[in-house]
C-alpha cells in the first residue's frame, strides 16, 4: 500500500527535522512536522519557478522550486522517477503544477536539515486548481493546529487524551509525537500562514474567518461522542470496510480498492473518502495497509 499523499504547506515541511520509522527496516519512513503531519508522500501544488536539468550517473536529474502562498518546496526527480522527469520536461517555467511524491530530511552539514520531495508525478494544473488545494491545505493545517494545541495543554501529551479533547486520533498520534519533539512550537505564527494563505486566494475573504476560527477553537470541531453526518461515498467504504474486514487485523487495502471500484468509484472518490472516515474516527490503521471499522 502507498501511503495516502499529505496536502501541507511548504513553510510546514521545510520547519520539519523530525524523520521517524516505524517498524523494521522495510517499513515506511514518516517526516513528522511541527504541527504533528507524520508524512510519508505529500500532494503540492504552486509555481514551478526554476528549473535545472542536468546530466548525471544514470541519467538525466531534474531540481525544480515550486513555490506556493509560504515558501518554496525543493523537488527532484531522476532516472527512477521516469513518469516525474518526462513532466518536467515538457512543463514550461512559469506554470503551475501538481506534485506528488516523497518527503525525505537531508543533512548537508552537522545542524542543519532539510527536507525535499523526491517527485512520483508531476502534472500541470490550473490556477483554479492551485487555488481549491490551498483551500483545502489551510482546512487541514488548521486541523493539526487544533490537535497540536490540545497537545500543548497536556503534560505528558499523549494520543488517547488527545483524542479525547476533540482531535481524530490519526492527528492526535503525529501531535503527540511532534510536542515531545519540537516542544512549544509558535502556534500562532501557523494560524496567521494560514489565513495569509487563504487571502491569496481571489474572492476568499468571506472563509478566511471561519477557517482561521477552527485552529483558534479545535477542541470543539469534534467533541467526544459526537456523530458527523457521513457522506453517501463515505457510507459505502465503511460498509466496504466492514464487510472485508475478516480478521483482527482489519481489511486490505487493495481489497477495499477493488470492491470499491467494482461499485464505480474512482480512485480520488476511494481517497477522499478515507481521508474524511479518518478524520471523523470512523476507522483506523491497525498495521500499514489495512483498514478497519472503529
Amino acid at each position: 500500500m502507498r501511503e495516502m499523499a499529505v496536502r501541507l504547506f511548504a513553510a510546514e515541511l521545510n520547519s520539519s527535522n523530525y524523520e521517524l520509522r516505524e517498524g523494521d527496516e522495510k517499513s515506511s519512513v514518516f517526516v513528522v512536522t511541527p504541527l504533528g503531519a507524520k508524512v510519508n508522500r505529500v500532494l503540492v501544488m504552486g509555481v514551478l519557478a526554476e528549473l535545472d536539468s542536468r546530466d548525471a550517473e544514470g541519467g538525466r536529474m531534474h531540481t525544480a522550486k515550486v513555490t506556493d502562498p509560504t515558501g518554496d518546496f525543493r523537488v527532484s526527480a531522476g532516472q527512477y522517477q521516469e513518469t516525474a522527469s518526462r513532466a518536467l520536461e515538457s512543463i514550461a517555467v512559469p506554470s503551475y503544477v501538481a506534485v506528488v511524491g516523497k518527503a525525505k530530511t537531508y543533512s548537508p552539514e552537522e545542524g542543519t536539515v532539510y527536507v525535499s520531495i523526491r517527485a512520483e508525478e508531476v502534472a500541470q494544473v490550473t490556477q483554479e486548481q492551485r487555488d481549491f488545494w490551498i483551500y483545502e491545505t489551510c482546512s487541514e493545517t488548521s486541523k493539526r493546529i487544533g490537535a497540536m494545541k490540545a497537545a500543548h495543554e497536556l503534560s505528558p501529551p499523549n494520543t488517547d487524551s488527545i483524542v479525547r479533547m476533540g482531535s481524530p486520533r490519526r492527528l492526535a498520534e503525529g501531535a503527540a509525537l511532534a510536542a515531545v519533539h519540537y516542544k512549544n512550537a509558535n502556534l500562532a505564527s501557523y494560524r496567521g500562514m494560514v489565513v495569509e494563505a487563504l487571502r491569496s486566494i481571489p474572492g476568499i475573504e468571506e472563509a478566511t474567518g471561519e477557517v482561521a476560527q477552527r485552529a483558534e477553537q479545535p477542541s470543539q470541531s469534534h467533541p467526544e461522542g459526537s456523530v458527523e453526518e457521513l457522506t453517501d461515498v463515505e457510507e459505502r467504504l465503511l460498509h466496504i470496510i466492514g464487510e472485508l474486514d475478516r480478521s483482527t487485523r482489519g481489511a486490505e487495502w487493495d481489497d477495499i480498492v477493488r470492491s470499491a471500484k467494482g461499485t464505480k468509484l474512482t480512485d480520488d472518490q476511494i481517497n477522499r473518502a478515507i481521508e474524511g472516515l479518518l478524520d471523523k474516527g470512523m476507522v483506523y490503521e491497525p498495521v500499514l495497509g489495512r483498514m478497519k471499522r472503529i
